[in-house]
């Protein structure tokens, strides 16, 4: 209907334009301009409506649009579907959960290395590790070790979902793993960790002294507030601060910015040795002490003038480290004053490093 009444409309227009001449020169089928005329008004009238008419019948909206559109709700149902299967799945395992034998939320060890799957069952597909796999152009999985402290998400029959805890970048990853991969963590009165010769990587320099370190390194996480959860994997012998027949070991404690490093002796499980966190000086403290050093320093030490606002920075640590830098003016031997850039770095309340340099304009 709608092509009909377009076929019209443009034979409205073509007679319109053939009346328009006949005003202007009368010809046939026109005797006189008056004849013309009129049939000028009834063309151009019914061409309006007939576009009226096909203004109203065709569809304004664009196909593309109209496809966009449905594509996009189809798009919303599979994602409501999804969402709907993914709800039924979650309570199904919550369901299972409620009768597993373990505590959802206890954080456990782990025996051994073990991938995690993406599903209660050894010939589920495993989790794949993205970053490493990209990084190292081959398939990796995402595996969890000794090294490795998780927390218990779910556990149906034989299987534990789990959610990594430590190392903190991969707090992220979950997966299932057999029951048998996973062990308690005993922990002390206090809540600290008890650690045991299975949480720790051993080597030809560790094993023997594999008693001494396991009770050095619980002893650490009890007494230092600093370092509650020491990485066991990491202690290792020291070749700096060792001498024949008198070993030093270290273990690394914190993350990222805050990684340090707490060192002991075998001797140390026996004897009253303590592993107490070193409290960094406050601001105030290692201010003043690095203006200490300044005076120090001085030609004139009356003549320092300690910038404690302007260029101070002041730097704390877990391991009770502080760096501290700032300016001064004084004046030299010549009477001169001049502006001096500090730095001084703490270990506790100990001066361990200073400089003093010439301040650049």
């Amino acid at each position: 209907m709608a092509i009909l009444v377009s076929v019209i409309a443009i034979g409205a227009a073509i007679w319109a334009a053939v009346s328009a001449l006949g005003v202007l020169y009368p010809f046939r089928p026109f005797h006189t301009r008056k004849t013309a005329l009129r049939s000028l008004g009834g063309s151009v009238a019914l061409l309006i409506l007939a576009t009226m008419f096909v203004g109203m019948t065709v569809d304004p909206t664009p196909k593309a649009t109209t496809e966009a559109a449905a594509a996009e709700d189809a798009a919303k149902a599979a994602n409501a579907g999804q969402a709907e299967a993914k709800a039924a799945s979650e309570a199904q395992s919550a369901a299972a959960c409620s009768a597993g034998d373990a505590p959802q939320g206890e954080v456990v060890a782990v025996n051994g290395e073990h991938q995690l799957h993406v599903a209660p069952d050894a010939a589920s597909e495993k989790i794949r590790n993205e970053k490493a796999s990209k990084a190292l152009g081959k398939t990796h999985y995402h595996q969890i070790d000794g090294s490795t402290t998780v927390r218990r998400l779910c556990q149906t029959g034989d299987w534990t979902e789990v959610q990594i805890v430590t190392p903190d970048w991969l707090t992220f990853v979950k997966g299932w793993v057999p029951n048998s991969a996973l062990r308690g963590i005993e922990t002390s009165a206090d809540g600290a960790r008890v650690f045991v010769a299975a949480d720790f990587y051993w080597d030809d320099d560790t094993t023997k002294f594999k008693d001494e370190i396991v009770t050095i390194v619980s002893k650490i996480a009890r007494e230092n507030t600093s370092c509650p959860d020491p990485d066991p994997n990491s202690v290792a012998k020291s070749t700096n601060k060792s001498e024949p027949g008198d070993p030093v070991f270290f273990v690394t404690c914190g993350s990222g910015a805050d990684v340090f490093n707490i060192w002991f002796k075998p001797s140390d499980a026996a004897d009253s040795a303590t592993f107490d966190a070193v409290r960094p000086l406050s601001q105030a403290a290692a201010a003043e002490g690095c203006e200490q050093v300044a005076k120090s320093a001085a030609a004139h030490p009356s003549t320092v003038d300690f910038s404690r606002f302007m260029d101070l920075s002041y730097f704390a640590h877990k391991n009770g480290t502080v760096r501290v830098t700032s300016s001064f003016t004084a004046k030299n031997a010549f009477n001169l004053e001049l502006k001096y850039d500090i730095y001084c770095f703490f270990e506790g309340n100990r001066l361990v490093e200073q400089s003093i340099t010439e301040a650049v304009d």
